[in-house]
């Protein structure tokens, strides 16, 4: 995925104060919103847990990056995927 790309779906997760959704090649994992994120030249830095998990993504890695626009503990539907809460 493309630095461009990754910074406007960033900036809209920031917006919407929503968490974003990322799949690379090894894991799937969300990274709340309230989670620090710099975009780099090559990768996506998220520092976590108030500062104690730092976490490194290449670009390259990343085949989807989703808009989680439910942050309620309920489950809900997130941007792109058409699954239905109970």
């Amino acid at each position: 995925m493309d630095q461009e790309t990754v910074k406007k779906i960033v900036e809209e997760a920031r917006g919407e104060e929503a968490n974003l959704v990322v799949w690379d090649r090894r894991d799937t994992f969300t990274i709340e919103s309230k989670a620090e994120i710099s975009i780099e030249d090559d990768y996506l830095k998220v520092k976590m847990e108030d500062g104690k998990a730092t976490v490194y993504v290449d670009y390259d890695s990343i085949y989807k990056l989703v808009i989680d626009k439910e942050r309620t503990a309920h489950i809900g539907t997130r941007a792109g995927f058409g699954t239905i809460g109970t």
